[in-house]
Formats: C-alpha cells, sequence, structure tokens
C-alpha cells in the first residue's frame, strides 16, 4: 500500500464569494483577478467551483458561493480537506460590499474589526411593530429592539483578531486607489455625507453581515444601530457583506479541531455600491438600478486584488517571519 501523499502546507487562503463566468478572459468578478495569477486548478468537489493555487507563494483560491450559509459548509469542506495543511494558513476575505455613506465611500477598501450577524433575532413586520419601534428585528433574549447591553453575543458577535487587523491596515493605508470620474459622478448623489463625498482610501471599521442584500435609508438606520448595539461603537459601521460570519464560524469550528488558526483570518470589503439611495432617491429604485449592475463594481475589484496582494506578498514572501508569529499592529513589517 503507498503511503499518503504529505499534505500541501498553505500559508495563505484568499476567500472570494462569486465568479460571473471563466476563470479568466471574460466579465471579472471576485475570483478572475486572483485566478489570473495563480496557475494550478484543483478540483473541489465539495464546493461550488475548483480551487486555483501558486505553489511558488503557497497560496489557495476558494469560492465559497453566496451568503453565509455556502461560505460555511464551503470553508468547511476546505478545512477537512486532507491535502492541505491550513495549520498555519492565514485566510484573506477579499471581497465587495456596500459602503455606508455615512462612514466610507464607493471604492473604498476597509479593513474589518467586528463581524456582526444581520440574520439571527427575533422579529415581527415592521407594520406590526408596536408605536415607537424603528424595526421589527430585536435581539433573541431581548424584548424590543436594541435594548439594554448585548448578552449573549455567540450567535450575532464574531470579533476578529485586531491586533492582525491593524497591522494590514497599516501596511497598506498609504496606497493610492484610483479615483475615477464615475465614482465622483456617483458620490455626487450624496452631497449631504461628508464620508462619502471623500475619494476612496483604506480604512477600517466593522461589517454588518447577512443573508439578505438589502438597501435604503431605513435599513441602513437599522444596520448603524445594530451593529453600534452588538460591537459597542457607535459609527463603525463602514460596510456590509454577505457571508462573512458564516466564514468565521467555520473557522471557529476547525479551530476547535485543530485544523486552522481562526486567529489568521482577516476581512477586506471593498465599496461597489452605497447602501442607501442617493438624494431624491427612493429605495427600490435605487436598488434595481444596482442589480442591473453595481456602480462602482469595477473599482471595488481593482482595489481588492490591489490592496489584498500586498498583505498577500507580505506574508507568502516572508513566510520564516509569519509562520509561527500572527503580526500585531507594532511588529515591523518587512517589504516597504
Amino acid at each position: 500500500m503507498a503511503p499518503a501523499a504529505r499534505p500541501i502546507e498553505i500559508r495563505m487562503v484568499i476567500v472570494t464569494a462569486f465568479e460571473i463566468g471563466e476563470d479568466t478572459g471574460d466579465k471579472p468578478a471576485e475570483y478572475q483577478a486572483w485566478a489570473a495569477v495563480m496557475p494550478e486548478v484543483l478540483p473541489f468537489p465539495a464546493g461550488f467551483r475548483h480551487l486555483r493555487y501558486d505553489p511558488k507563494k503557497q497560496a489557495l483560491l476558494i469560492m465559497t458561493g453566496i451568503g453565509t450559509n455556502r461560505a460555511a459548509a464551503s470553508i468547511m469542506a476546505l478545512g477537512l480537506d486532507p491535502r492541505f495543511d491550513l495549520t498555519h494558513a492565514y485566510w484573506m476575505i477579499a471581497a465587495i460590499a456596500g459602503a455606508n455613506p455615512h462612514t466610507a465611500t464607493v471604492g473604498s477598501a476597509a479593513w474589518i474589526g467586528d463581524l456582526v450577524d444581520t440574520d439571527y433575532g427575533y422579529g415581527v413586520d415592521p407594520r406590526e411593530a408596536p408605536k415607537g419601534w424603528t424595526t421589527g428585528m430585536f435581539p433573541r433574549d431581548r424584548t424590543a429592539p436594541y435594548q439594554g447591553k448585548a448578552g449573549d453575543t455567540q450567535y450575532n458577535l464574531f470579533p476578529l483578531n485586531k491586533g492582525l487587523r491593524d497591522w494590514a491596515y497599516a501596511l497598506t493605508k498609504d496606497m493610492k486607489l484610483p479615483d475615477t470620474p464615475a465614482l465622483q459622478q456617483i458620490r455626487a448623489g450624496y452631497a449631504d455625507s461628508p464620508a462619502a463625498m471623500k475619494p476612496p482610501s483604506v480604512i477600517r471599521g466593522d461589517e454588518a453581515t447577512g443573508q439578505t442584500f438589502w438597501h435604503g435609508k431605513l435599513m441602513n438606520d437599522h444596520a448603524e444601530r445594530w451593529v453600534a448595539y452588538w460591537t459597542g461603537r457607535p459609527d463603525s459601521f463602514v460596510m456590509t457583506g454577505m457571508e462573512d460570519t458564516g466564514v468565521a464560524n467555520a473557522l471557529n469550528g476547525l479551530g476547535r479541531l485543530g485544523k486552522a488558526d481562526p486567529s489568521r483570518l482577516m476581512v477586506l470589503r471593498t465599496g461597489s455600491n452605497f447602501t442607501t439611495q442617493p438624494a431624491g432617491g427612493d429605495a427600490a429604485s435605487s436598488l434595481i438600478g444596482e442589480l442591473k449592475g453595481l456602480s462602482a463594481f469595477q473599482a471595488s475589484l481593482d482595489a481588492a486584488f490591489g490592496v489584498g496582494s500586498k498583505v498577500e506578498d507580505e506574508i507568502t514572501g516572508n513566510w520564516s517571519r509569519y509562520r509561527d508569529t500572527v503580526p500585531g499592529a507594532a511588529q515591523e513589517i518587512v517589504t516597504k
């Protein structure tokens, strides 16, 4: 009987959510720019698309599928795949997002500190909610929205390693992200939001994550308060996504099995559209317009790849430094 092949030690897993068509050569989404620099295709029957692998960097690329449930299933399947040794791997979600115009702008790249799940809880239709409620959603162990301090946080709050987050931010914060006429035109509809009017940059903040691609001022108001409720930090909500609490939950399980290190997860979200309608617009029309083609789609893809690549290169290119020591905010960066 032939001995089992030794698992491939992975230094970095790039996590994307979706692709439109082929791996390369057609209209791109999150997967394509990374796939173009990862030459090997590896089958992944338990997932929703094959993997790509760069043997020089020992970097792996996965497309999880959209939504927290597919993301959790995909990451768990990868973590249990005997072909790979992921015990020292860093995980970087590099994906597009809705940008909160009160704290961020389109084309920007945000390193996330806390993930807040927006699905889990109790809910009634807002039209049947008691007088004075601004939403029908409230925490599982409470009797009204945003009541008291957050109690049991295990279902809604997924804190990331903020030392690692701040280290990644320090490495990339001075990168100049493109500001195009198209982005300037989008921003013009948000003149009442100073953060929205700024050119793209690398920022920090927290993320609201759930299964629904929501849109509109009222839902954004709820997301701001919901994130502040769980994190204890007002005005920290910068981006909204659809996969990341699923990824974090799966990595926590893999960590308990000794298969992965959840403290090595980084989340990079880039603004492909605003989470609210522009001034004078209505939420439904604005959302339908975005579904036909996200207004800052290409800029957000470029930001995710450009900013994410700098962190990938730093870690994989200096593996002897980072294999056994997770960098923190104060740690010297090898490559400038």
